[in-house]
């Protein structure tokens, strides 16, 4: 099979032909070549008004739910999902039934492997994601585990997240936490401000998030090794992670891609699609994590995909569960965030590419002739509506389902010569 890609700006910095516009032929799931020009009357053609080419992604934030929730998802229709917006690679957090806190549980994933997406195990920080007691996390990273999480759950006890920070330490290992102070944010619904104010719901304000982030930080010059803040959503708390790295400690963050694009005001309808963990803030908060992509503090965008059913989204809104589906839409909320700014794509896109690849020490995908394809191309120049048939997730709850989004995705390809194209 052939694939005829006209004239993409390919985004790769491990390229010699990172920031140009060329055509490039895939042959065979190969790139057979990348040139000014190219023809071949029998490829399948890929054209658009603003053709991008980047390697494929790598996802540091999903829930595949599988085993123990497969109503909401599983690990074959969440790796179709994943594959449908871009990602080739998945750290799959914990937060299953059972939890993946031994061994058995890291190398029963790593035995499920499909050939569409690669799936990396997170192993939980703590038993049941409780945060009171370690788990076997040395016996973990043996089996194969990539790093450690606790999922959305926190670690309240201060002493628990020391001694994590350390028995990961011993193997290099990132230790992954959501800094929420359980305290300030317990029964929350919404950001705290005008709009959770104008709407009746009881706020999580951001001192929440903001006060875990400085004590963890603390922590970590404490003890040393790797801390990783899976999603941050507050100018505080990016300012407070920036100037940890100029001390040079060894932290670093992500975001959703969905918070880059969405504020608080999409919850006037009460729609719970729209009810996150952490919440949507305000614009103001919106433009620092824009701003913490463009100077490097945010290391990582993420998909945060947490599919949830009807049984537990169709509620009122304060007895709904948490969390937004993503995967498939992750790439054009970032699209359309960056509003034509192209230098901010650029950085998003190392955000989705060669960021998450440095954390979790996977080698970088390259588009180099003869290299075996592993890529993605999207149309900066279009836009479209998203709906159901191009949906692959169970979940009930993608934000942005009938909505108009930039950036659609014109083909994926895997370096297993899988294929997706909507054009």
């Amino acid at each position: 099979m052939q694939i005829l890609i006209k004239q993409a700006r390919i985004f790769d910095p491990g390229s010699g032909h990172h920031g140009e516009r060329r055509d490039v032929l895939l042959d065979a799931g190969k790139i057979s070549a990348i040139e000014a020009t190219l023809e071949a009357a029998s490829a399948q053609h890929i054209s658009g008004a603003d053709l991008w080419l980047t390697p494929s992604f790598t996802d540091t934030y999903a829930f595949l739910r599988e085993p123990g929730h497969e109503y909401k998802e599983t690990l074959q229709t969440g790796s179709e999902a994943a594959f449908r917006g871009g990602f080739t690679r998945l750290l799959v957090q914990p937060d299953t039934k059972p939890v993946i806190q031994t061994k058995g549980e890291v190398q029963a994933l790593l035995s499920r492997q499909g050939n569409k997406v690669g799936l990396l195990p997170a192993g939980a920080a703590t038993e049941d994601l409780q945060g009171k007691h370690l788990t076997e996390m040395l016996d973990m990273f043996a089996a194969g585990a990539v790093a450690f999480s606790n999922a959305d759950q926190p670690i309240d006890d201060s002493r628990v997240m020391l001694l994590a920070l350390q028995y990961a330490q011993q193997v290099d290992a990132m230790l992954m936490v959501l800094p929420v102070d359980s305290y300030l944010s317990k029964g929350g619904q919404a950001h705290e401000g005008l709009v959770s104010t104008r709407l009746g719901l009881r706020g999580i304000p951001a001192l929440a998030e903001e006060l875990r982030v400085a004590r963890d930080l603390d922590l970590l010059a404490y003890t040393g090794g790797r801390l990783h803040f899976s999603k941050i959503s507050t100018a505080g708390s990016v300012d407070r992670i920036r100037k940890a790295k100029a001390a040079g400690l060894r932290v670093s963050c992500g975001v959703a891609a969905y918070q880059l694009l969405l504020t608080d005001e999409a919850l006037q309808g009460f729609d719970t699609r729209f009810k996150s963990m952490p919440p949507l803030r305000d614009e103001s908060h919106r433009m620092a994590l824009l701003e913490g992509l463009r100077d490097g503090t945010i290391d990582v965008i993420c998909s945060d995909h947490q599919p949830e059913d009807t049984e537990h989204k169709a509620l009122e809104f304060d007895l709904s569960n948490f969390g937004l589906a993503g995967l498939e839409t992750a790439l054009s909320a970032v699209v359309t965030a960056t509003a034509g700014d192209e230098a901010l794509l650029d950085k998003c896109l190392a955000a989705l590419t060669r960021g998450p690849e440095g954390l979790l020490g996977l080698s970088s995908h390259t588009s180099q002739s003869g290299n075996r394809a592993s890529l993605v191309v999207f149309d900066r120049g279009a836009s479209y509506t998203v709906n159901s048939r191009i949906l692959a997730s169970k979940g009930v709850n993608n934000p942005f389902l009938a909505s108009t989004l930039q950036g659609p995705i014109r083909l994926v390809v895997n370096q297993n010569e899988n294929y997706f194209t909507h054009v």
